[in-house]
């Protein structure tokens, strides 16, 4: 009688924009890297993209990495060190942004209301995350947040390593699953940043299935996601948002 294979440690960033089709794949071997800095413990890491629209890296990339019988999963190479998972990014009418991981449908849902976007993400299998961001969950944006959450058990909440650790968030601590990730921003060097903000668990990654298998880890009540990484230093939080807004007053001149 044969045992059953032991669970892998698998280590997931759970927010992952890749902003140029050029630098994309020296981005992910840079991320296998830093997965290996940052959650040694792991066997596999996981790169669970976030496309704005606009945006294709993923298929990008469909020719040049290792492809799985999923449309929404590659591995970096055959060592399976490291799976990007397909997924999107959309803006709804309120101005509330919403992950789609594992969402690679190309529908057009920008600018729709948020409760449909959520519904087309959860019809296709995939998993709707309503990410934090800076001033992004205040005012009516912050009310929808709560009539959504109140609305829909199975729909989850996002943080990312940008986030200050002064910068307390009261709705990480409901009895809702969090997924964290890095959430690198659109300037150089931020793609460094892939893969050193996220959580663990334990679970199986099929060579053909791997997306499929980890969907169903994440949505599994049972199962233990053990943050890792560290939150932004204060320095860091104000040096970033100093640069994001940079180009804006270049442009108003």
């Amino acid at each position: 009688m044969t045992r059953p294979e032991a669970p892998h440690r698998i280590a997931v960033d759970a927010h992952v924009h890749l902003h140029d089709e050029d630098t994309a794949l020296s981005a992910l071997e840079a991320a296998a890297r830093s997965f290996a800095q940052a959650a040694p413990q792991a066997q596999t890491g996981v790169c669970m993209l976030v496309e704005r629209e606009g945006f294709a890296v993923f298929q990008h990339l469909r020719g040049r990495l290792l492809q799985t019988g999923e449309a929404n999963s590659l591995w970096l190479d055959e060592s399976r060190r490291l799976l990007v998972v397909a997924g999107r990014q959309i803006v709804s009418a309120e101005g509330l942004e919403i992950l789609g991981l594992g969402f690679s449908s190309t529908a057009p849902l920008e600018r729709r209301p948020a409760s449909e976007i959520v519904a087309a993400i959860h019809a296709a299998q995939a998993l709707p995350v309503l990410p934090w961001g800076v001033g992004k969950w205040l005012g009516a944006r912050g009310r929808l947040v709560d009539s959504l959450l109140q609305e829909d058990p199975a729909l989850l909440l996002g943080d990312n390593g940008g986030r200050p650790g002064f910068w307390k968030v009261p709705r990480f601590a409901r009895d809702r699953r969090v997924l964290a990730g890095s959430d690198p921003l659109p300037l150089p060097g931020s793609s460094g940043t892939i893969g050193r903000f996220g959580f663990l668990l334990d679970g199986h990654l099929p060579a053909e299935c791997p997306a499929t298998a980890l969907m169903q880890a994440l949505r599994d009540p049972a199962a233990v996601l053990t943050p890792y990484g560290r939150l932004a230093s204060p320095v860091r939080f104000l040096r970033d948002q100093i640069r994001l807004r940079l180009p804006l007053r270049e442009a108003a001149r």
